[in-house]
């Protein structure tokens, strides 16, 4: 049987969002998932509670990750503390219990869990409606039990009665459940609550909590600390350079949440872990339509899963999670012909002359996605992907080039040449064209169109098939050039991962299993990205008015979201300028405090190719390390970046190959 815990996140679980059913604060469902905790207690006959106590009647542990913290704090609890203070105390750790808990629903297969963390019923679940649970025993959904208990004369179990309760305190059924639904359940909702003592006295308890303002709340401020700047230009210029440094300072100064200008526009910042939490969780104040809007003009498309949002975008990316995944090396001969390519890449690196880093990686990763998810090379046509895709962001999203470079020779030539890649790629997929390839993202494409043309249109064709090629070079290939950087600086690291590299590839072309079990190549790229993350900010727009650390942020705004701060907060990362990847260790961790760590983007709209590039990223360097050996050149150069329109090494980053270490 599922835990109370496990159930109460299925109530409020929104299939079509992909999360929790909008509108209850990550507070509320925190205490909620307390009182599941203390009512599993209960149930266990571990604690008795009542109105006024709580007793401890069994202290033995029931090897539970979920109940054995807490049943422990009591145990050891001399006072003689209620209820209302185990929750708020239990409380405190609701994170953790909710993604311990989403991860048994994953393990179970009740959920299935995407690489953006959005999780969906599972299809055999949602089609019949039950669930099979760890120990085999199957077991109706728990919004079918507890709405037939709400809307009909149903003697309630105990079990049903006491999440009636909980709901009830915790304000869930007002999130889902319609106001007249509401109206009609209130009496009945009110008659079971009087049913079950354990019931009564959890929701007594959490409306005691509910009563008292939190202890950090301060009176709301109308004004949002404003930042100094310049006359005219503001912020503009502290943000061109180390923007990441400048928002940290600012963080510090003023808080979380604050102003800039930059020539006279004016942004909110929202800064630090707890903003991390906050655009995680909250989905219905930003979007990130207006961002991209004259993106997609340009490219001829209305949408995309990078603009869209709501029920839209969580369409798209469950569309399209296949070629933005993991999953797409497990079809045929992925992990190979993505292998084969990058030792064919290494085999053309000249022993002799310096190599740019950024560019010698965006060949190959451009080359495997095209392998990947068009069945077709794209070689001929890497330099024309590049200047295209970094032209097209660097006009129309970051806007620090100006939209007459549109107009040169170069570039048209360029869109002259992407727009060949791409027919090429649909005449070849035509349904009279004989293939033996596997089905790849082009089919599903193709497929989508022809079963809603509104949704998928043949002029959003460019864009979403553009839209892999462009995740690749802004993402996996610079994660590997600055990891080139890193390791080339740190030799006992590279000596490490140099020895990982050649176990994987003992036993001849590796696994998936296998790239998910690196340790020390997956620790480098995980301290990368902390140094070096592709955005530093996040930019959406506020869509409805909501308040953040006691200051109200109005519709309409622009509002950036500094993500990336945490990485260099000292108080998260020791020394976070120097480079070290033991900080990913079970013993240290310290990426998994909540809000600390966050490379791929947060939320609804987190990098949906992030488990893809992870796979990439390992798969690239094994085979460089294993087959080279490479130093930077000159030995002592010092990195230069380039921020905008996403950060990349310098083109003056260079490495050369000193000698090949194993037959390509």
């Amino acid at each position: 049987m599922l835990r109370l815990a496990e159930e109460l996140l299925l109530l409020l679980h929104d299939d079509d969002h992909g999360g929790m059913a909008p509108g209850l604060a990550p507070r509320w469902l925190n205490f909620a998932l307390a009182g599941s905790v203390l009512m599993d207690l209960a149930l266990e006959d571990r604690i008795d509670t009542d109105l006024e106590r709580l007793v401890l009647l069994d202290a033995t542990p029931l090897g539970d990750e979920l109940l054995d913290p807490t049943l422990a704090e009591i145990a050891q609890d001399e006072e003689g503390h209620g209820a209302a203070h185990w929750i708020a105390r239990t409380a405190q750790r609701g994170d953790d219990i909710r993604n311990a808990a989403l991860g048994r629903l994953a393990a179970t297969g009740i959920l299935e869990v995407e690489a953006n963390r959005r999780f969906f019923l599972s299809r055999r679940v949602s089609r019949t409606r039950r669930y099979q649970t760890a120990h085999g025993k199957p077991q109706e959904d728990v919004r079918l039990r507890i709405m037939r208990v709400l809307f009909s004369d149903d003697i309630p179990r105990p079990r049903e009665a006491v999440i009636i309760c909980l709901a009830d305190a915790c304000g869930i059924f007002e999130n889902i459940l319609s106001s007249s639904e509401l109206a009609e359940a209130r009496e009945r909702i009110e008659l079971v609550r009087k049913l079950d003592l354990i019931g009564r006295s959890m929701f007594q308890a959490v409306r005691d909590i509910r009563a008292e303002p939190p202890a950090e709340a301060k009176p709301a401020a109308d004004e949002i600390p404003q930042a100094k700047g310049l006359p005219i230009v503001g912020n503009a210029l502290s943000m061109g350079g180390d923007m990441r440094g400048f928002l940290l300072k600012q963080f510090r100064e003023l808080g979380p949440i604050f102003r800039l200008k930059a020539f006279g526009h004016g942004l909110v910042i929202l800064a630090g872990p707890e903003a991390n939490v906050f655009a995680t969780h909250d989905n219905r104040c930003l979007r990130s339509n207006d961002i991209w809007q004259d993106f997609h003009t340009a490219m001829g498309a209305r949408h995309s899963p990078l603009s869209a949002d709501g029920p839209v975008h969580t369409r798209m990316r469950r569309d399209h999670a296949q070629v933005y995944s993991r999953k797409l090396l497990v079809e045929g001969e992925a992990i190979a012909d993505a292998t084969r390519i990058v030792r064919r890449e290494i085999a053309e690196w000249p022993t002799e002359e310096p190599l740019g880093a950024q560019y010698a990686f965006q060949r190959i990763i451009t080359e495997q996605i095209g392998y990947l998810a068009t069945g077709m090379s794209s070689r001929d046509y890497i330099d024309d992907i590049i200047r295209f895709s970094s032209t097209m962001l660097s006009t129309q999203v970051s806007r620090h080039v100006p939209k007459l470079v549109l107009r040169l020779p170069r570039f048209r030539r360029s869109r002259r040449r992407v727009g060949e890649l791409m027919r090429n790629i649909l005449e070849a997929h035509a349904p009279d064209q004989p293939r033996d390839a596997p089905r790849d993202f082009v089919d599903d494409l193709l497929n989508l169109n022809r079963g809603d043309p509104h949704y998928i249109a043949e002029a959003d064709f460019l864009l979403f098939l553009l839209g892999p090629f462009v995740a690749g070079l802004d993402t996996a290939a610079s994660a590997c050039a600055f990891m080139t950087y890193e390791l080339s600086r740190h030799a006992g690291v590279r000596e490490r991962a140099v020895a990982e590299a050649d176990a994987l590839f003992k036993k001849g072309i590796p696994t998936l299993a296998d790239l998910r079990g690196l340790d020390i190549i997956h620790r480098v790229a995980m301290e990368t990205m902390r140094l070096y993350p592709i955005s530093p900010v996040l930019p959406r727009t506020s869509a409805n008015a909501f308040r953040f650390k006691g200051h109200a942020v109005p519709a309409g705004e622009t509002v950036l979201i500094a993500h990336t701060v945490p990485h260099m907060m000292a108080e998260y990362y020791p020394d976070p300028q120097r480079f070290d990847i033991e900080r990913y260790t079970k013993k240290r961790a310290e990426h998994r405090r909540p809000g600390a760590y966050a490379p791929f983007g947060l939320g609804t709209h987190q990098c949906l190719g992030r488990s893809l590039a992870e796979a990439l990223m390992a798969i690239n360097m094994a085979c460089v390390l294993r087959e080279t050996e490479i130093e930077l050149h000159p030995v002592d150069y010092r990195l230069k970046t380039v921020p905008l329109p996403a950060l990349r090494p310098h083109r003056s980053l260079q490495f050369r190959v000193v000698r090949r270490r194993q037959a390509v």
